[in-house]
């Protein structure tokens, strides 16, 4: 089974370089391109079932994928994204200069308990368990869109990485991670494969 991990692609917040956590905004022109890009790169793919965070901007990348196989997009709660509601709709740089102490908490300890921030512990805890009842609901190709957090909690799950680790790589919007599960064997396939948008920002 291969188990393809996006991140969703881009809003006006991702271009903006704010932070959106759960406000649900949908894509922004450019990610409509990059949407109908994965689309394409997954054309010649038998694409078995296809997962998405309840989130507009997941759930529109996983459709345009969907409408190539003919599929439903199948909702899943658990790959929606870490609840920042103490930061949505701020700039990414006044997060780190005015919640600096919250911030490094937050980034350096999985465990930080922070009102308003969800603990990296708990994205990784239900990223766990969305993957495994996904892995055992079967398919040899599948396709989950989601969001950074919970693609590196995917990541550190399983690469058997302690959490501390989760923001020592990069995930890009529309970005495919590849996990390849072959006897009951975990193994990242590919990360933060962009190949597919070309010339599409």
């Amino acid at each position: 089974m291969k188990i393809h991990i996006i991140r969703h692609a881009s809003t006006k917040y991702n271009t903006m370089r704010r932070w959106q956590g759960r406000i649900d905004l949908p894509l922004d022109e450019i990610g409509i391109r990059q949407a109908q890009a994965l689309a394409l790169r997954f054309a010649s793919i038998p694409v078995d079932r296809i997962y998405s965070s309840p989130l507009k901007r997941a759930r529109q990348t996983a459709e345009e994928i969907a409408k190539v196989h003919g599929l439903e997009v199948e909702v899943v709660e658990d790959l929606i994204e870490s609840d920042l509601s103490l930061w949505e709709g701020l700039p990414a740089d006044k997060v780190k200069k005015e919640f600096k102490k919250e911030y490094k908490e937050w980034a350096t300890n999985p465990d930080a308990e922070i009102e308003g921030v969800e603990s990296v512990r708990s994205v990784y805890e239900r990223t766990k368990r969305a993957l495994e009842r996904i892995y055992e609901l079967g398919g040899e190709e599948i396709v989950v869109v989601t969001h950074a957090i919970v693609v590196r909690a995917a990541v550190c799950y399983v690469m058997k990485m302690p959490l501390e680790s989760f923001r020592e790589f990069v995930v890009h919007n529309a970005s495919v991670t590849t996990a390849l599960i072959k006897d009951g064997w975990w193994r990242i396939y590919s990360l933060n494969d962009t190949s597919h948008l070309g010339v599409v920002p």
